[in-house]
């Protein structure tokens, strides 16, 4: 799960945390308690989330039985939230297992969290495959790619080192796919940064973008397509 979904929410310490959740599941399923437990999992940026059903708790690891378009989910994303009535707070587990057709999972790991997507005003979409883009600051034009966008923001992976400063204004081209006419439609956006994270593939620049009527239009065709083709995608696999 990509850090911005969430941020870590340590009460004690994480040990004394996961010894907290292990006795709640133990109790849940040794008492027979009605509970009411959700997943949710951002499947390329969709939220996927349907209730669940504790079975069993061994060791650490938490038994559940799942909906197949979750189970399909959590195979493909490796880990879940995990919101319960029995917890004043939701958690982020690992998944161990996931069985689409017994519609079964297995989890481990589980840490408390607050969920920072939740906070979010829209829904921010994964592109497949990326498509292109140009940062255009102070100094010379970086080409990079379109990881993910929303209504508010924007996430490019640049080329190169960009040397940008959180809060600093930019200009953005953009390429946004077109999938009912397979084409693109290029997008000229004023923002400002908003993170710069470096990792292994390189620098991923988040940007908040002004608003639009142009802009949002383009946008909100291609997210409520791009919607209708992973919830597409989850029915043909489960």
């Amino acid at each position: 799960m990509e850090p911005y979904y969430y941020r870590e929410d340590i009460r004690k310490s994480l040990k004394d945390d996961s010894a907290e959740i292990a006795a709640g599941f133990r109790e849940i399923i040794k008492g027979g308690l009605r509970v009411q437990l959700k997943l949710v999992n951002y499947f390329k940026g969709l939220p996927i989330s349907y209730p669940a059903t504790p079975v069993d708790f061994t060791g650490t690891v938490l038994e559940l039985d799942v909906h197949p378009q979750q189970a399909v989910a959590l195979e493909q994303t490796g880990c879940t939230f995990v919101k319960c009535s029995y917890f004043d707070r939701p958690m982020l587990a690992d998944v161990k297992d996931a069985d689409v057709r017994r519609m079964m999972a297995s989890l481990a790991n589980f840490r408390f969290v607050e969920i920072l997507a939740e906070q979010r005003v829209s829904l921010r979409l994964k592109l497949e495959p990326p498509c292109d883009a140009q940062i255009i600051g102070d100094a010379e034009p970086i080409d990079g790619k379109v990881l993910d966008i929303s209504l508010g923001g924007v996430s490019i992976r640049a080329s190169r080192p960009s040397y940008l400063r959180e809060g600093k204004g930019a200009l953005l081209r953009v390429m946004v796919p077109n999938l009912l006419q397979n084409g693109e439609t290029q997008l000229e956006l004023r923002s400002k940064v908003v993170a710069v994270a470096r990792e292994e593939q390189g620098e991923v620049c988040r940007f908040s973008i002004e608003s639009d009527p142009h802009v949002e239009g383009v946008i909100s065709r291609f997210i409520f397509q791009r919607q209708v083709d992973l919830i597409r995608e989850l029915k043909e696999q489960s």
